[in-house]
């Protein structure tokens, strides 16, 4: 319930201004970022110059084959080694290289989401015009909207640098949607405690670097669930949806405990 001038008015009545607040705070983002490619610059330079050193690191690693000595028989042949090789170079470790691309291109890029707020002095103004909820709903698109660019830029370029693999069509469309959803809500949040402590692009990534790593190990499992040949749906369902719920943890748990951040 709300206060008005009449009396009292149902939360859910102020839900549009709620709304309209985030689109508001969306749109001048996005116009900010057509003028100045802030954003846009540092996460797609950063990917571009990566993919260009990726595409000359791993050259060599294409031709690299490996075994499991302990899925060899007790007397080894010449038939028996060559039948257990297999690429050392596979897709869900490629998928991991790219994500840990992404995730240094995010954090090189959007890191300027809340600090850009601090630095032109717009933060008062955001504080008294519009509710913390409408603040991080406008921020979270807007990096979601950047991650989600960016990812659909990079990673054909990347799948033909590398050979990744596609895989179920639908299950690799989940697996990014939810690694993208991941990690703009790690970046949002991480980035706004960042430049409540005037934090710098070293302070960002020193608080974001435990969140990550849990990020990663949910990615990975959700690519080598992508890349098993007739994966059960119950595995596919655990790894992939396991990422998915991690980025609507993230978000929610963020959701609660940025208010106390942003009016501190």
């Amino acid at each position: 319930m709300s206060r008005t001038g009449t009396g009292y008015e149902p939360a859910s009545a102020r839900l549009p201004d709620w709304i309209s607040e985030a689109s508001a705070l969306l749109a001048k983002d996005i116009r900010a970022e057509l003028r100045t490619k802030t954003a846009v610059s540092a996460v797609g330079v950063f990917s571009f110059a990566s993919l260009l050193l990726v595409a000359l690191a791993t050259e060599a690693l294409k031709e690299v084959q490996t075994v499991s000595i302990l899925r060899l028989p007790d007397t080894v042949t010449l038939t028996a080694l060559e039948a257990q090789l297999r690429p050392a170079w596979d897709s869900p470790s490629k998928m991991g290289l790219l994500w840990v691309l992404l995730c240094f291109a995010a954090f090189a890029g959007l890191s300027h989401s809340f600090v850009h707020e601090e630095e032109t002095g717009t933060v008062t103004a955001l504080r008294l015009s519009m509710s913390a909820g409408a603040v991080y709903a406008g921020k979270l698109v807007f990096n979601l909207i950047v991650t989600l660019a960016v990812a659909i830029a990079v990673t054909p370029v990347y799948m033909l640098i590398t050979g990744m693999r596609l895989g179920s069509p639908f299950v690799f469309i989940s697996v990014m949607f939810s690694g993208c959803l991941g990690l703009a809500g790690t970046a949002t949040i991480v980035a706004a405690l960042a430049a409540k402590a005037r934090g710098t692009g070293a302070l960002f990534g020193a608080i974001g670097l435990p969140l990550l790593v849990v990020f990663l190990i949910l990615l990975i499992n959700a690519a080598n669930a992508l890349y098993t040949v007739d994966a059960p749906l119950l595995r596919l369902t655990k790894d992939v949806g396991g990422l998915l719920s991690f980025g609507v943890l993230i978000i929610a748990l963020s959701a609660l405990t940025f208010p106390f951040v942003w009016e501190e």
